[in-house]
């Protein structure tokens, strides 16, 4: 396995619906087990495809990874079929590096999507796997979690995301700057 480069937001890949999977073969057994190794890499608990630049409708998820790999899931072509009730929880996202707000989700989801093999998954999820998985097949669809905010909140909040962004980059072109000429 290997870790795979993450896409960092505003890349329009993550602003892009995604493609259904038409073929199971082990070009794409291999993709996402390499999507979980980058997912455990980066600390996080869920991946979607867009996110290390492959447009195509599969995430893992793995809410417990302490567990190892014990409750990790790989879903392709996932798709909520009947959701109930509300939650609001703190969001993270991977392609968002030091970004979190509270986005409103459905509490309670069905879900159906196929595994490596090929075979149906259909279950229904609640807590941070519902929230999870919600968050990623936002991702399938060209969502962000920032999305998900009110017009005056993903204002503000991008506005600082990107200005700590230029903020970051200026100080590792200084650190370069510095490291060529030995101070």
């Amino acid at each position: 396995m290997s870790r795979l480069p993450l896409v960092i937001y505003p890349d329009d890949i993550l602003k892009t619906r995604c493609s259904d999977i038409t073929e199971l073969n082990q070009e794409l057994v291999d993709f996402l087990h390499n999507m979980a190794e980058t997912m455990y890499l980066s600390h996080g608990i869920g991946l979607a495809a867009p996110q290390v630049a492959e447009n195509i409708r599969c995430i893992t998820v793995d809410v417990e990874p302490d567990k190892g790999g014990k409750t990790l899931m790989h879903l392709i072509n996932p798709v909520i079929v009947d959701s109930h009730g509300r939650t609001i929880y703190e969001e993270g996202c991977l392609s968002f590096p030091g970004l979190a707000a509270e986005v409103k989700r459905k509490k309670e989801i069905h879900v159906q999507a196929y595994d490596l093999d090929g075979g149906l998954l259909d279950f229904e999820a609640d807590g941070l796997l519902a929230i999870c998985i919600q968050h990623e097949i936002d991702h399938l669809n060209g969502v962000t979690f920032v999305d998900r905010l009110n017009d005056v909140q993903k204002k503000l909040i991008l506005r600082e995301y990107l200005r700590q962004r230029a903020e970051d980059e200026e100080d590792a072109t200084v650190e370069a700057i510095r490291a060529v000429h030995g101070k």
